[in-house]
């Protein structure tokens, strides 16, 4: 009886495990330097000994892989804590935001997170804000009434008029 319970445990931990071949479409699998969906697998990794990070983006699609290295505002390497496929100012993007571990008693940082936009189509980077997703405007800034903007969050989204080479740029709205 033990035997075949513990068969039935074991097969039920391997089955519950998934894989990225078993992901949905909507579906997104975080582990603790990758985040992978049916599409997208995104790789973050040390660079050095000091703050510099990379960022592989990969489309399992097509193909495509291109590698970012970025400097972090703390020494750790960042942790994936959420990923979105958004479109910006006419532009498909894909949004990570990285969270970093806290192993400091640094009194003026309670929580370090920064989103980094890449162009979905080519991965090139394209801006990084501080905060995460959930800090960010989903539209471009003119697009709102100025009574709205008070209701807004504190990180907004800019189009700009070169949009073949930088679509768009993450800015802090000055609060009162």
């Amino acid at each position: 009886m033990k035997l075949c319970s513990a068969a039935v445990v074991g097969f039920l931990a391997l089955s519950s495990e998934g894989s990225a071949e078993d992901l949905g479409p909507f579906q997104t699998l975080f582990d603790y330097r990758s985040v992978e969906t049916q599409t997208f697998l995104i790789v973050l990794a040390s660079v050095d000994e000091d703050i510099r990070f990379s960022v592989m983006l990969q489309n399992k699609e097509t193909g495509i892989r291109r590698y970012h290295e970025f400097d972090a505002p703390v020494p750790e390497t960042p942790r994936p804590f959420q990923m979105e496929e958004s479109s910006y100012c006419g532009t498909l993007v894909v949004l990570l935001t990285v969270q970093y571990p806290w192993r400091h008693d640094w009194p003026e940082r309670v929580r370090t997170m920064e989103t980094y936009a890449f162009r979905e189509s080519d991965f090139s980077f394209i801006d990084v804000a501080d905060g995460s997703l959930t800090d960010i405007a989903l539209a471009d800034h003119t697009s709102y009434e100025l009574s709205d903007l008070v209701m807004l969050p504190p990180i907004g989204v800019r189009c700009l008029p070169d949009s073949a080479r930088k679509p768009f740029q993450f800015f802090q709205r000055i609060t009162k």
